[in-house]
């Protein structure tokens, strides 16, 4: 009695009638009113192959009960029976509109109602089956390929055409989340299926060619290689398709090439490189195809292989500090210092920052090494006071990533208990975009460190659009004003760059909130900057970073 058949009947005397005709061939579960039937499906320990409801029930009646079955996903597959003493058509369309399989009329026929059972279990059992093995090789959206089968089906392709070359297209629809949140979930789906439509039509004119959908809005084609003309041509007519399908909205497509030349590398493998290319011309409205290379090849790997020797380098401590000075323009004197980070290892010498720190802000790595320079920074606060010297106060970054831990407030200050350093030579630095991207919690966890005495330094501050909103809603110490800002000398716009400045550091003075400069690099510079009133700078005039022994024979003179 593999099988379990609910029985849904008010009636005691109907439902151990229909128990008596069932129970030789299957489990029978009972339920005296629809609502009970729900709880019994509802239950993780029932696998419930039928249901045979009443229509005319307390609490909830038979139409109640199959209007919630009909719009419950998990029940889809769970045939229904009717049992009804109705004779009229109404009542039976009603039912079927509801998802009702079959009906049984009453007064029971024990070898009618074991065979309708039957048929609508088995019934079932094949739709599942067959729906099963359609998701195998299907999308249930588009009614294309999924990956799977885009990959058998390739490596088919390639097996009988040896002498033809080829490229797979990993295609997807620029911001299509954007397209989505403004014409809805239903229009997005209709898009993603008149894609699936416009790949079916180029089967039409070229035989050899296989295509999928990957993921979401992402597609690959398979199909003879073409040159860069002819790449180009069919993104023209995609996106001249795409204005005639939905006029109110520039739908823009990105196409990632990957010619396939080493027939031996797997076919997901392609797929990947192909959707690295895609990602090179992200947000680009001038050119929407890439190639891929092997440079973008080896940049993953260079990638995935810093990640992997991030832990060893932690324990061994090959990230070093290197600080670079910040200088009074008052008297031009060490006023303190940034706290950067570098990579030295043993074998290739020193890693940029440029090429460890994306990567880390990607995978989420950033957390850890922010803490580890927390720490250290620390631990060298504490060994100058250790040996008797006054430090200036020193930064430290915090990451945006950084910026959703939870503990961030209990983590820097139970790192100063710790190593029982005064709170106001470990001053904090955030980007002024890291503001912007969650300002309530960022807001809380500054006013909490400034409570605990840090100083908090906005760097970047005038990069992004949001700048004054930013000053207003959000308590900060010191504005740190990157010289980007500035022209070259000389050059046209220098008058109106160093108005912009001059104007920044003045609201900065009305706000009583010191400037620091960096980025100097020309005595020019300098003296602009000193002209308007700007405190502190931090540049290359004055010192590049440097590692902790060169600074301390700077600032200590040890």
């Amino acid at each position: 009695m593999g099988n379990t058949v609910l029985v849904v009947e008010d009636n005691e005397i109907n439902r151990s009638l229909l128990v008596m005709i069932l129970e030789e061939t299957y489990h029978v579960l009972e339920a005296g009113n629809g609502r009970e039937a729900l709880e019994i499906l509802k239950d993780p320990k029932n696998t419930i192959s039928a249901v045979i409801t009443d229509l005319i029930m307390p609490e909830m009646d038979g139409y109640q009960f199959l209007e919630v079955y009909s719009s419950s996903p998990q029940f889809v597959n769970i045939p229904v029976i009717v049992s009804t003493s109705q004779s009229d058509s109404e009542s039976e369309v009603k039912c079927l509109e509801y998802g009702a399989w079959d009906f049984i009329k009453k007064p029971y026929n024990a070898e009618i109602i074991r065979f309708r059972v039957k048929n609508v279990i088995e019934r079932s059992e094949l739709y599942v089956l067959r729906k099963l093995r359609y998701q195998e090789q299907f999308d249930t959206l588009t009614g294309i390929y999924i990956q799977n089968m885009f990959v058998q089906q390739t490596k088919k392709l390639l097996r009988e055409n040896p002498d033809t070359d080829f490229m797979i297209l990993h295609f997807d629809i620029s911001q299509f989340q954007v397209y989505n949140s403004v014409f809805g979930r239903r229009e997005g789906d209709k898009l993603l299926c008149h894609i699936a439509d416009l790949l079916r039509k180029l089967e039409e004119y070229e035989k050899k060619i296989t295509y999928c959908r990957v993921e979401a809005d992402a597609f690959c084609i398979c199909m003879p290689a073409a040159d860069s003309e002819f790449i180009q041509k069919m993104m023209d007519e995609f996106q001249k398709n795409f204005r005639s399908y939905q006029r109110d909205y520039n739908i823009l497509a990105n196409v990632g090439v990957f010619y396939i030349e080493d027939r031996t590398v797997s076919i997901p493998a392609m797929i990947d490189h192909a959707k690295l290319a895609s990602k090179e011309c992200k947000g680009s409205y001038i050119k929407n195809y890439h190639i891929y290379t092997d440079q973008m090849g080896k940049s993953i790997e260079e990638a995935q292989s810093i990640v992997s020797e991030m832990e060893r380098a932690m324990k061994e401590e090959q990230f070093v500090l290197y600080l670079q000075p910040k200088y009074g323009l008052a008297n031009y004197r060490l006023a303190g210092a940034e706290v950067l980070v570098r990579w030295i290892t043993p074998e290739k010498g020193m890693v940029s920052p440029g090429k460890f720190i994306p990567v880390f802000e990607k995978n989420g790595q950033i957390m850890k090494l922010d803490y580890y320079i927390w720490e250290h920074s620390c631990k060298l606060i504490r060994s100058w006071l250790d040996r008797g010297l006054e430090p200036f106060p020193i930064s430290v970054n915090i990451s945006r990533v950084s910026l959703y831990n939870p503990r961030i407030v209990e983590e820097i200050h139970e790192l100063t208990l710790k190593y029982d350093i005064p709170a106001k030579l470990f001053q904090l630095e955030l980007t002024e975009s890291a503001y912007t991207d969650n300002p309530e919690s960022i807001k809380k966890a500054m006013r909490q460190l400034q409570e605990y005495g840090h100083t908090i330094l906005m760097d970047d501050f005038g990069s992004g659009y949001s700048s004054l909103n930013v000053l207003k809603d959000i308590s900060v110490d010191v504005l740190k004003l990157d010289m980007k800002f500035m022209a070259a000398s000389g050059s046209e716009n220098q008058k109106k760059s160093e108005s912009i400045v001059a104007n920044v550091i003045r609201l900065a003075k009305d706000l009583e909130l010191p400037v620091i400069a960096e980025g100097v690099e020309e005595k020019e510079q300098v003296e602009f900057l000193s002209s308007v009133g700007c405190e502190y700078v931090q540049g290359y005039y004055f010192a590049k970073p440097m590692p902790v022994a060169e600074y301390n024979k700077l600032a200590f003179k040890v």
